[in-house]
């Protein structure tokens, strides 16, 4: 019995202590999204979009650009050169074509999309670098 005992206490000291190097450290999280938005990485790995959702102040109340669309590099900072300048957002089966505005995608005035939801959900189509890619969205 003295020998089951040891190997228990080897095994929960080993439990204990973890093999590596401790805990994860969040002090360098690295830098923000550029627009203080959400990061999504692209299908293929070929950079990310950030999605970037304003607030609905109500929920029957008109807004202009709900949501915008900004297409990083891979870096998460630097603009994707030529951005897409047009793209659709599906939303069950509603299609919202989205305008540029500046280097962003915006989705156009109108009641907001997402005010019940609190997030954004949906699928966003758009051409890049000539290929048309759909990114599945689920931001809460």
């Amino acid at each position: 019995m003295p020998g089951i005992t040891r190997i228990a206490r080897i095994c929960l000291l080993g439990l204990a202590t973890g093999c590596g190097g401790g805990s994860p450290s969040t002090s360098d999280p690295g830098k923000a999204p550029p627009h203080q938005g959400n990061l999504l990485r692209l299908p293929g790995g070929k950079g990310f979009v950030e999605v970037v959702q304003k607030t609905a102040a109500s929920t029957t109340e008109p807004m202009t650009g709900e949501v915008r669309f900004y297409f990083l590099k891979e870096d998460g900072q630097t603009p994707v050169s030529p951005a897409p300048t047009a793209g659709t957002l599906e939303v069950g089966k509603k299609k919202v074509a989205l305008k540029p505005e500046g280097d962003a995608l915006v989705t156009p005035s109108g009641p907001p999309m997402f005010a019940k939801t609190g997030g954004v959900d949906g699928i966003l189509n758009v051409e890049l670098d000539g290929r048309p890619i759909s990114i599945p969205l689920g931001l809460r």
